[in-house]
Formats: C-alpha cells, sequence, structure tokens
C-alpha cells in the first residue's frame, strides 16, 4: 500500500490522460512496487527524493517519495512528456519554507542570492483600473475587425503597482519567504499581463501573496490572510517530520490535499479539474471563515467569484462534522441558487447527512421563499390564525394564493385606482408604494393608519409628511382589502406571517426550529426574510452565517439587519481575490460600477478597492450593430468562430436583459443554422445557452455574450419611470448592479454588444 497527496496543478490534465492517470495512482496505492508502473530514482538529482513512474509510453509522473513511519508516501507534482519529465524531476526540490513554514516545491536552478535590478519608479494604484475609458464611436463591427474597438491598447504608460507595496524585493524575500527570482521578476513586469504570467508560474501562496500586494492589501495584511508566520526551526526533527507539520500550515493547503489511498477521493481530484479545484484547495483565508466558530451572526462579503459560496459550503460540512445532531439550513434567494447549492454541496461531500425538512438534524437547502412557505403551510390552523390577526389586525383564514411580484403590482394598481388618495404621481407609483409597504409597513406589524402617522421611516429616501402618509395609507388599507377578500397575500407578507408563527412557538415553548442557517445572496433579501430567518434560530453562537456582495443587488431595497436583532459589529470581513473571471473581464465589470456609491446590509460604504484576479485572458470586446439582425448576424460568427477555436459552445452563455430577448435571440439563431437553449432545459454538447442576466445568477462560462445592452433595454423603463428620485437612483443601481453580475458570469471571454445606441449603463457614447 501507498499513500498520496496531490499538488495542485498549473499544467492541466486533458481529458485523454485523465484515465490513464487514475489508472497509474489505483496501482500505486495498492503497491507501489508493481513493475508497471517504474517508479524509478533520478541520476544526480537536485533533490533525492524525486521520482518519475511510467503513465505510458510517452508521459511519466514527477514525484517525491517520503518515508512517513513504514507507509511509503508519493507526493504528485505532474505529467509531462518523456524528457521534459526528467528534466523538471531532475531540477525540482521538496522543501519547507525557512522563512514561513510552507511546504513547497522550488527548481533547483532557481538563483537565490542576486535579483534584479528593478526601476525606480513612484507608488501606483491597484491593478483593476477604476472604470473603462470611454472611447469614440464604435463602428459596427464583426470579430475579425478589431479596428475599432475598445481592445486596441493604450499607450498611457503602465506603473508596476508592486512599487508602492511598502517593501523592497530583498525585504520580501527576507520577511515573507517569497522566492527572489520570483519577485526580480514580478517587480520587473511591464503590464498588468506579463505581471499574471509570472505570477501563473510561481507556487499558489506565493502567487495569491504578490496578487494581494499588487491589489494594495498591506503586508502585514497579507501575512495574516496567508497565516506566514515566522517559522522556527527545530533541529531535532527528521526532514520527514518536518514535511508532515508543514502540511497543516494553511497556505500549505492551497496547493497541497492529502489523497492517501482512497481511490475514489483520488478520482475526484483528477475530475474535477479546474472548475471543482474549489472542492479541494481553499485558501487560507476562506479556509478560515469556514471552521472558525464565531460568539454569534457573521457577515462575509466579497465581490462575484471570490468564492463566498465555496466557504458556506465547507462550512456547512464543518458544523455538521462537529455537530452530527445539529439542524442545519443553507438558504439562498432563489430555488435555481438552491439547485446550485445542491450540486455544489453533493460534489463536496455527498455522504453529508440531509435534512428532508427544515428542523431535521442534517443539511435542509432550501429556496428562501419556499422555506417560508414550509413553515407557513404547516401550522395549525389556529397558529396562521393568530399570525393574521397580528400582522393584519384581523383573525381570518390563511391566505390561498400567494402572489408574486407582477400579481402584487397589479394589486396595486387596483388599489390606486379605486381610492381618491390625492397623491402626486411620482408617489402614486405601484412600485414606491410596495417598497413603502414592505420596508416600513409590514416590519413594523402596523396594522392601522394612527400607527403609520408615528412610525419612522429611517432608509426611506422620500420624505411623506402626515397629509402624503394619510393618503399612502388609504391606498394600503385598499390593497389589504383586495387581497383579504380574494385570500391573496404576497411572499414579503408570507415571511412577516411565517416569521410570526416561528416567534409565537417561541415563545410558548422556549425552542427553536433550526440551530444553524447559512444564508447565501444576502445581498437581495428583503425585510420580511430577514425577520424570518432571525426567528429560525436562537440567538447565540454560530446562529446565522451571511455571505453577501451589495455591488450584486438586484433586488428588493436594502434594510439594516440591526432592525431585526442581527448583531454583526466586529464580526464581518470581506473577501477580494476573485478566482472565477480574468483580470481584463474583472477589470471591464468593476468599472460599470465605477464612481456609483454602494453601501452594504448595515448602511456602511461598501468598496471595491483591491479586488482583483488571479487569471489572465483576452481584453473583453463591445460590438455596436445597426440593426438587431446585424447584431444576431455577429452573434453567429462569435458562436462559429469559438466552435472552430474548440471552445464547448454549451460552456457559451448568451445573456440578455428579458424573457422577450430570450426567444428573439434563440429564434434568430436558429434561422442562422445555429441551435441554443434556454436555461430550464438541459445541458447538450454543443448547444449554448440563452438566459435572462438575472437568471444566471450563481453561473458561470467560459464565454459570455451580453446581447441586446442598448438605451432600449438598460436601464429597463419600467423599473424606473415615474419613480421619486432617491428611489429611481435605487432602481437604476439595480440595474447597473444587474449588468455587474452578467459580467462577472464570464470565465475567459466577454463580449458586449448592442443595435442602435448603447446603453448608458456602458460608459460607452
Amino acid at each position: 500500500m501507498a499513500l498520496v497527496t496531490w499538488i495542485k496543478q498549473k499544467d492541466k490534465i486533458d481529458g485523454a490522460m485523465k484515465n490513464k492517470v487514475y489508472a497509474f495512482f489505483e496501482k500505486l496505492q495498492k503497491d507501489d512496487t508493481a513493475p508497471g508502473l517504474h517508479i524509478e530514482p533520478m541520476h544526480t538529482p537536485a533533490d533525492p527524493r524525486v521520482r518519475t513512474g511510467r503513465i505510458d509510453l510517452n508521459y511519466r509522473a514527477v514525484l517525491f517519495k517520503v518515508a512517513f513511519d513504514t507507509i511509503p508516501h508519493y507526493f504528485y507534482y505532474g505529467a509531462w512528456p518523456h524528457d521534459e519529465a526528467i528534466d523538471i524531476a531532475r531540477s525540482s526540490v521538496l522543501q519547507v519554507n525557512s522563512i514561513n513554514g510552507v511546504l513547497e516545491v522550488i527548481r533547483a536552478s532557481t538563483p537565490d542570492d542576486e535579483l534584479p535590478v528593478v526601476p525606480q519608479i513612484p507608488p501606483a494604484m491597484p491593478v483593476v483600473p477604476d472604470a473603462p475609458t470611454p472611447e469614440p464611436d464604435v463602428e459596427s463591427q464583426v470579430p475579425e475587425e478589431e479596428t475599432g474597438s475598445r481592445q486596441e491598447e493604450t499607450s498611457e504608460l503602465w506603473l508596476n503597482p508592486l512599487l508602492g507595496c511598502g517593501m523592497d524585493p530583498a525585504e520580501l524575500v527576507s520577511e515573507l519567504g517569497l522566492a527572489a527570482d520570483l519577485v526580480g521578476r514580478a517587480f520587473a513586469a511591464c503590464s498588468d499581463e506579463e505581471l499574471l504570467d509570472v505570477l501563473d508560474e510561481a507556487p499558489e501562496w506565493q502567487a495569491t501573496a504578490l496578487l494581494e500586494l499588487a491589489a494594495g492589501t498591506s503586508v502585514q495584511d497579507v501575512q495574516d490572510k496567508l497565516a506566514l508566520s515566522r517559522y522556527e526551526d527545530d533541529p531535532r526533527a527528521s526532514e520527514e517530520e518536518k514535511i508532515r507539520k508543514s502540511l497543516e500550515h494553511p497556505a500549505t493547503k492551497m496547493q497541497f490535499t492529502f489523497v492517501g489511498d482512497n481511490s475514489d477521493e483520488l478520482k475526484k481530484v483528477i475530475e474535477g479539474g479546474d472548475f471543482d479545484s474549489w472542492r479541494t484547495f481553499l485558501h487560507p483565508e476562506q479556509r478560515v471563515y469556514s471552521e472558525r466558530r464565531y460568539n454569534g451572526s457573521f457577515r462575509l462579503s466579497g465581490g462575484a467569484g471570490t468564492g463566498k459560496t465555496v466557504v458556506l459550503l465547507h462550512r456547512a460540512r464543518m458544523l455538521a462534522a462537529a455537530e452530527p445532531a445539529s439542524r442545519i439550513v443553507l438558504t439562498t434567494y432563489t430555488t435555481t441558487l438552491a439547485d446550485s447549492l445542491e450540486s455544489g454541496l453533493s460534489k463536496l461531500d455527498p455522504d453529508l447527512p440531509r435534512a428532508a425538512k427544515p428542523g431535521a438534524p442534517g443539511i435542509h437547502i432550501s429556496g428562501v421563499d419556499s422555506l417560508v412557505s414550509k413553515v407557513f403551510r404547516g401550522a395549525q390552523e389556529i397558529e396562521q390564525r393568530r399570525t393574521m390577526k397580528e400582522l393584519f389586525g384581523l383573525e381570518v383564514s390563511a391566505p390561498g394564493k400567494i402572489l408574486d411580484i407582477d400579481g402584487a403590482r397589479q394589486q396595486w394598481e387596483s388599489a390606486l385606482a379605486d381610492v381618491d388618495h390625492q397623491l402626486e404621481l411620482e408617489l402614486a407609483n405601484p412600485t414606491f408604494l410596495q417598497q413603502e409597504y414592505e420596508t416600513v409597513v409590514l416590519p413594523n406589524f402596523i396594522s392601522d393608519k394612527d400607527e403609520y402617522l408615528k412610525v419612522p421611516r429611517a432608509g426611506r429616501g422620500t420624505a411623506l409628511n402626515r397629509a402624503k402618509r394619510l393618503a399612502v395609507w388609504k391606498v394600503v388599507e385598499a390593497y389589504r382589502y383586495y387581497n383579504r377578500i380574494e385570500m391573496h397575500a404576497s411572499f414579503v407578507e408570507l415571511a412577516h406571517l411565517a416569521a410570526l408563527v416561528l416567534r409565537q412557538r417561541a415563545a410558548a415553548s422556549g425552542a427553536r426550529l433550526v440551530d444553524h442557517v447559512l444564508i447565501d445572496e444576502a445581498q437581495d433579501l428583503h425585510a420580511g426574510h430577514w425577520r424570518f430567518l432571525r426567528e429560525l434560530a436562537q440567538r447565540g453562537p454560530d446562529d446565522l452565517f451571511i455571505a453577501e456582495d451589495s455591488h450584486q443587488r438586484i433586488y428588493g431595497q436594502k434594510v439594516p439587519l440591526s432592525r431585526f436583532g442581527i448583531g454583526i459589529v466586529g464580526r464581518s470581513r470581506r473577501l477580494t481575490l476573485n478566482y472565477r473571471t480574468t483580470q481584463q473581464n474583472l477589470a471591464y465589470a468593476v468599472g460599470l460600477l465605477s464612481g456609483v456609491p454602494v453601501t452594504d446590509i448595515e448602511g456602511d460604504q461598501e468598496s471595491i478597492y483591491g479586488y482583483t484576479s488571479s487569471r489572465v485572458g483576452p481584453r473583453p470586446e463591445e460590438v455596436a450593430s445597426a440593426s438587431i439582425v446585424e447584431e444576431l448576424d455577429n452573434l453567429a460568427v462569435y458562436l462559429r468562430k469559438w466552435k472552430d477555436e474548440g471552445v464547448p459552445l454549451e460552456t457559451v452563455g448568451i445573456l440578455v436583459r428579458s424573457n422577450f430577448q430570450v426567444g428573439k435571440v434563440i429564434n434568430g439563431l436558429n434561422e442562422r443554422d445555429l441551435e441554443a437553449r434556454t436555461a430550464g432545459v438541459a445541458t447538450v454538447p454543443g448547444v449554448p445557452s440563452v438566459m435572462t442576466m438575472h437568471r444566471s445568477k450563481g453561473m458561470e462560462f467560459t464565454r459570455v455574450v451580453l446581447f441586446g445592452i442598448s438605451e432600449q433595454t438598460l436601464p429597463a423603463s419600467y423599473q424606473v419611470r415615474d419613480l421619486p428620485p432617491a428611489e429611481r437612483a435605487d432602481a437604476i443601481l439595480r440595474e447597473r448592479s444587474l449588468l455587474y453580475v452578467a459580467a462577472t458570469r464570464a470565465r475567459d471571454g466577454l463580449v458586449v454588444s448592442w443595435s442602435g445606441k448603447p446603453s448608458e449603463l456602458l460608459g460607452t457614447k
């Protein structure tokens, strides 16, 4: 028997090699002396522990054999063609970093005694720019015609951001333990792309450290994030003991994972590839938030692609392992996102205990509205009638039909039409009234006019005097009347009713339904959701763990958590390293939000400073067309071009603003002899997906086309029409955030297209 530790690969294993690598290690785990493996030492290697093994006639594996106890232990470094593998094996060394104790593989030829001369240039800002730079009018173009697009290189002088990190190259080597040649080449880089290319060749922790420094993170914060404390060497310990101890270092776990003799785990690591590497290799900062216990509620924020959902999944597993009898709820804003959480948790650990309903031991995954419905529909009739009395002032039967957003809007329109309210146009607006109702009336359990006249309206952008409040209340009464006689309620009302069910039960018995609640995409939750989630679990250690990104708020209104008894003061942290998209796509997406003030769910300013990516790729392309026909022609050209380049078209997402556009794009592609599918249809090889930007939330694609981004579609007129200034500004911010969400779905290529005039949100003339 032999044990295996996997080292995260820079050179990815292609599909044809995966089965061969798996077969090689399956044999190795059973018997490393099997003659067919050809495990051989090197002549005059830099590290005497290095070995190579035969995967097939052309490829060999590079391994390090370490004697842990009496069982052979192999560290797998990678597989290369025969001669290249021999060269890599002879020059590679597995070592414990003498400065910080991180386990790493270095090349022995790396010069550690001198550094390249670095030009003295003033400190620079982080790599991510503030915004896309507006260009002159973009002529109609197709992919081959790049001369009019914003792909063109800027002639501005690029300043290496590492020059402002607060340490010179020698100090980074002596204090952080970074490799001297890597630091020298990184400091000498002359562009974003060159810097990222240099870091792409580095050990995971070293690349991350330099990337954080380039993004403006302080040296001390980098040390804290990666747990880079000063290493104290124990002269009595053997090299094997030092390596074993180093495997527990958080930064080591970014690149090394113990597989042991478990062939199933080995197969998951091999087959997971780059898309699923999150399952195995966590950033030390992510690991801290996944495993640390907190005395109360905790909030983790971070931009799109920073791994917030990954942290939630690992944390769910940690809680289930630490407390096998605990009742855990993992929830998010939509059913689609909940399905994604279910899939992710199954990939992470299919053997985790599941709960069929909230309140049972194990992990229960559900969209928050589905969770609300389960609680309220499962309540006794007397409980339901009591909550109706407390929320509406009348002890009536529970609602039969739950209204969606459109249904609720129609009820507001009916109420406005039937009431003599004397409200000006901006206030006699279903959107304004619905927001007032959901953020002021319902959370304060207001059931009569006098209560509404006295209640504070903190956070509402438009002031209302007494006369206006009286007029608003008339409409609210009419809205409630229509719902009552038709036995209707909105999802927001249902959330408050379910919260009251839980509160009344807790008051009677002292018991709560669950022990721990993990919440994803929390920025989109409304007041009713927060009231409900607060009542689910008892206030105390690890009660609520909240993951959110205020820049991705595309639904609802901001509501401070403190109003619902959710205290996160001193228990709030932010992730800044993007794992999904490229630096170029990230810069474009962040630029869409540049200069727009964004506040978090506590009302504090949310910064995008320091947000960066470890991946490099092509610049986003903007393609203008004279007509929708030409825009569809250009889309077809891109799809055929990517297919010719070997891109699986099922990994391409075409994102639009409305459902109407979905059908238009699919029909247009069909007319051009190209298939396309909607989001609800199963994946078909070679067929791209067409969906709304809202539906794409939580998804990722290798290539993304933002289609139809014209002044007629974004911002959507029905979202902003006739609103008061404050509410209109917030609606436009949600539209801008929607565009940001859509742009950050792209891992590699991003294309933005429109016909006619572009959307004002693009910042393009």
